[in-house]
């Protein structure tokens, strides 16, 4: 029996977005260590105008720390969310392609995780990068977050599609 997800459209439409979130991933990992700086800076400068509305009259080692403890929770954030988005993609995706099956969300783990692992491989080969199995560690629950969060979904969609049965009615 074909599901809403096995439509052709929502296939093709799910694997490309799939597909584009990984090629997105791999271009943050393509920026060198100063772009990706002030690609994440930007955001940190933003948060820090919020939480730090005197920020600009602080003296230069409380701003540097503030900065830098801003800054690097951004980029954990920002690791996090889109191997969330990732793994959320992945286990809608593979649902398209191979209907409802129990390994569906463990193989869209490793999947992401997998993936996790290679883009800090392919950090270390970019100018200024490191690859940090620390970041793997953190991607790979982004993934799992994500995986869970495409259950909850789809077991709220196919709750709510379920005919109710009347109850005793007299004839």
């Amino acid at each position: 029996m074909t599901t809403g997800l096995q439509r052709t459209w929502v296939r093709i439409t799910l694997t490309a977005l799939t597909a584009a979130m990984m090629l997105l991933i791999f271009f943050f990992s393509t920026e060198t260590a100063e772009r990706s700086d002030k690609t994440s800076g930007t955001i940190s400068k933003t948060v820090i105008s919020v939480i730090h509305p005197d920020y600009e009259h602080y003296q230069a080692s409380k701003r540097k720390e503030i900065y830098d403890t801003v800054q690097h929770a951004v980029r954990k954030a920002a690791h996090f969310t889109e191997y969330m988005i990732l793994g959320l993609l992945l286990r809608l995706c593979l649902e398209s392609w191979f209907g409802k099956r129990k390994w569906l969300a463990p193989g869209a783990w490793l999947i992401g995780t997998l993936y996790a692992g290679t883009d800090e491989l392919h950090q270390i080969l970019t100018d200024g990068r490191s690859g940090q199995w620390t970041d793997v560690l953190l991607d790979s629950s982004g993934v799992l977050t994500g995986v869970v969060l495409a259950l909850l979904i789809l077991h709220v969609v196919r709750s709510s599609g379920k005919e109710r049965k009347p109850e005793n009615v007299c004839p």
